[in-house]
């Protein structure tokens, strides 16, 4: 194996493979990343995150634990990433790096919450405006609820393809209405009662907010037909 070394990183890589052959464009795409996330966050983080880059979803949910292919996780604690680099998988981005950045602030107990966070740096789900697909999910699934969403149980009744871009645009939502700083008061929150939360910080019930960015979001245009031909090839 062999490494790489930059500011905020440490990448390691197989000799030959595709990783090796792009890494100095790979190690300023996550330094960009960092400097971003920081920023947006107000925060310092001094430790080197380790990125693990292998060939394969499989590689990679070996070292998850369950041996199901999974394209790239991260190890709170360790400041690890694992993720696919391969000709059709390029697990790289802000998505990882912002769950091990943001757990110097805190570990939110709602997936919700932690997931909207990485997804509002990602911007996009399957290159699609994380926007676009809240609206597109919003016309076919009528039940959704934010307010439920931000409980696990509820969260992980979905898929992530729905989940995940519903998080992250409802994320770019709060910090473009209310600011960072009232987000951040949120992603501190410690408990489990995150209506209460919502509404102590923002001063509006959570469902009043969930109005406003459903109001919102319905005036979102989004492609049907590509959407679902995405789902189809994807899921």
């Amino acid at each position: 194996m062999l490494e790489y070394i930059t500011d905020h990183y440490i990448f390691t890589y197989k000799e030959m493979s595709l990783a090796e052959k792009d890494i100095k464009l790979i190690a300023k795409e996550q330094e960009n990343c960092f400097q971003r996330i920081c920023s947006v966050l107000k925060i310092n983080f001094f430790d080197k995150i380790h990125y693990y880059l292998l060939d394969s979803p499989e590689e990679v949910g070996k070292l998850y634990g369950d041996n199901e292919p999974i394209n790239g996780f991260a190890v709170w604690g360790e400041n690890k990433i694992y993720a696919v680099y391969n000709d059709d998988i390029k697990c790289i981005g802000p998505h990882e790096d912002t769950h091990l950045i943001s757990f110097a602030i805190n570990a939110p107990k709602s997936d919700f919450i932690v997931e909207g966070l990485a997804m509002y740096f990602d911007e996009k789900w399957w290159n699609v405006d994380n926007d676009e697909w809240a609206s597109y999910y919003k016309n076919v699934i009528h039940e959704l609820s934010i307010c439920k969403l931000l409980d696990n149980q509820q969260f992980d009744m979905y898929g992530c393809e729905i989940t995940y871009p519903i998080a992250g645009a409802f994320t770019k939502f709060l910090i473009d209405k209310y600011g960072i700083n009232k987000y951040l008061l949120l992603y501190k929150y410690d408990g489990t009662d995150y209506g209460d939360a919502i509404k102590d910080i923002y001063g509006h019930s959570a469902l009043q907010i969930e109005i406003e960015f459903w109001n919102k979001i319905e005036s979102v245009d989004f492609n049907q037909i590509m959407l679902k031909s995405l789902l189809e090839k994807y899921k």
